[in-house]
């Protein structure tokens, strides 16, 4: 006799488990993108690359190749390189991609302002920015900021190795390079940031907010995105409709305050919810973790309270478990 959903035969388990399955197969599945560096993951205003007009839309993210040109004018861009490296672009401001290879990733700023944020370099890859003869090897974790004119560099957080010619130097945190032939140094102080800035540092909370299900259903999953042999990646989360970064140990704690967590530290820091939905399959709210932004209400802005053009949520934005609208929805770059 056959068995049917209803019958006592077929256990309430055993009807979760299956859809448990047939959710996270198509989703988790296929959670790493290509093994290059390039992918334009979020703009704001007016992008292009190589003069075409760059719009990442659901899933789908513009790459910049070999020998194309990331620019800016009246907008704003962040582009993922190797995993766990952020570089976001500010307004009239322009890149090139010399090498998107994961292993030699270099990138020269032409004009305006790029900022660098290190999460993790895996050990066989590798990133140098370049500016007009210098190059600024990135070596370790951290945060970064090459300007084209004047040319220099403000490193934020981390160590930078500087390289014009025969002159060769190791620049710190607080330190700043006039990146000219004989490489001038002085200090700087941290704490003076610009919109610029702010507004990276809310990209880097909106991806950390991700990596919070994202990091939970891969410690929990047999789609373990890209876990398999232990290493790091980026990892597509269809609730917030952007990739984040998913450490393959540990906590990397950024320079702007957001953590992002590994699948087995998650564990320890996620405790789901127990609701009548769970029940039945559907995800539960993710709780409050301290130091991140609430997956359970939109991020603070630097407004104290929103005005003309500091923050434009459509009326049918995406919603994230718990409540959340997708900070991908998230317009206005504010101050």
């Amino acid at each position: 006799m056959p068995i049917s959903w209803s019958s006592p035969r077929f256990p309430l388990q055993a009807i979760r488990i299956c859809v448990a399955i047939l959710l996270a197969t198509p989703v988790w599945a296929q959670s790493v993108i290509s093994a290059r560096s390039g992918i334009v993951h979020y703009v704001e205003g007016d992008v292009a690359i190589d003069g075409e007009a760059a719009q990442p839309k659901f899933a789908q993210f513009p790459e910049v190749k070999k020998g194309q040109v990331l620019s800016t004018t009246e907008g704003r861009a962040e582009m993922l390189l190797t995993p766990g490296v952020f570089l976001r672009l500010s307004e009239n401001s322009s890149v090139k991609m010399v090498s998107n290879s994961l292993s030699d990733t270099r990138v020269e700023v032409m004009a305006g302002t790029a900022l660098i944020e290190v999460g993790e370099l895996l050990p066989d890859n590798a990133i140098t920015i370049l500016t007009g003869e210098a190059k600024i090897a990135l070596p370790k974790r951290g945060l970064y900021r090459v300007d084209a004119e004047p040319a220099r560099l403000r490193v934020f957080d981390g160590q930078a190795q500087i390289t014009d010619a025969d002159q060769k130097l190791s620049a710190k945190k607080g330190r700043e390079v006039e990146l000219t032939s004989s490489l001038p140094v002085k200090n700087f102080d941290v704490k003076e940031i610009d919109a610029f800035h702010r507004w990276s540092g809310r990209r880097t909370g909106y991806i950390a907010a991700a990596n919070v299900t994202s990091a939970h259903v891969a410690g929990n999953s047999e789609y373990s995105s890209g876990f398999v042999g232990g290493r790091s990646s980026w990892s597509w989360n269809q609730y917030f409709g952007m990739f984040t970064f998913v450490p393959s140990n540990g906590i990397y704690q950024s320079p702007f305050g957001s953590p992002f967590y590994s699948p087995a530290t998650i564990r320890f820091v996620y405790i789901p919810r127990m609701t009548t939905n769970m029940m039945i399959g559907a995800p539960a709210p993710p709780p409050l973790i301290p130091g991140s932004i609430s997956p359970m209400a939109p991020p603070a802005f630097d407004h104290p309270s929103p005005g003309p053009g500091s923050l434009n949520i459509p009326s049918r934005a995406p919603v994230a478990p718990g409540g959340m609208v997708s900070p991908r929805m998230m317009g206005g770059r504010g101050r």
